[in-house]
């Protein structure tokens, strides 16, 4: 729970920031690669994650890696994010961070699963049927899950849209097997 409390209190100060100077878009993309950076790379993770190395020093290998990469005010971040010994809370930070831009912008995120990679005319028409039906800007993030068999699982934020040939089979077995127990 402080986690999460720590990581929307510097999500928050870094959204103020970056919609006060107008760099919204800009310092979620910088933030983003940042993290990205960190979490794929295993050297990176295991330098920034290592208690023992001092806070100048991250700062000093933050600055030669991300040089020219990213703005002033994302390393600023990072640099106070280091100073105070938060670098675990990052990823979180960033998830934080992603969710405020998304309501300020009016977007909302769509995980979408499918048993095969859905086709560019397909996503099209969800997309477009997500925002008609939401009213909002949708962002997509797909996922093929070959045990579907076949169909969609839709998830926007708390909300399950199950249209996969799976569930429709387990659903039509359950009923069969409701029914033999009434004979």
């Amino acid at each position: 729970m402080l986690s999460q409390a720590v990581s929307r209190r510097y999500a928050k100060a870094l959204f103020d920031l970056a919609q006060e100077k107008g760099l919204l878009d800009q310092v979620a993309r910088e933030f983003g690669y940042v993290v990205q950076m960190i979490e794929t790379q295993p050297h990176l993770r295991a330098f920034m994650n290592d208690v023992m190395i001092s806070p100048p020093k991250k700062r000093e290998v933050l600055s030669r890696v991300f040089d020219g990469k990213i703005s002033p005010l994302v390393r600023n971040f990072l640099f106070l994010v280091v100073q105070k010994r938060r670098e675990a809370y990052l990823p979180a930070m960033y998830r934080a961070f992603e969710e405020l831009t998304n309501e300020a912008l009016g977007v909302v995120e769509v995980e979408v699963r499918s048993a095969v990679p859905l086709e560019e005319q397909t996503a099209r028409k969800l997309e477009a049927a997500l925002v008609t039906r939401l009213g909002k800007r949708v962002k997509f993030r797909t996922q093929v899950a070959p045990e579907l068999i076949g169909g969609l699982v839709v998830r926007v934020g708390d909300t399950l849209m199950d249209g996969s040939v799976r569930t429709r089979l387990r659903r039509m077995h359950e009923r069969l097997i409701g029914s033999e127990s009434k004979v």
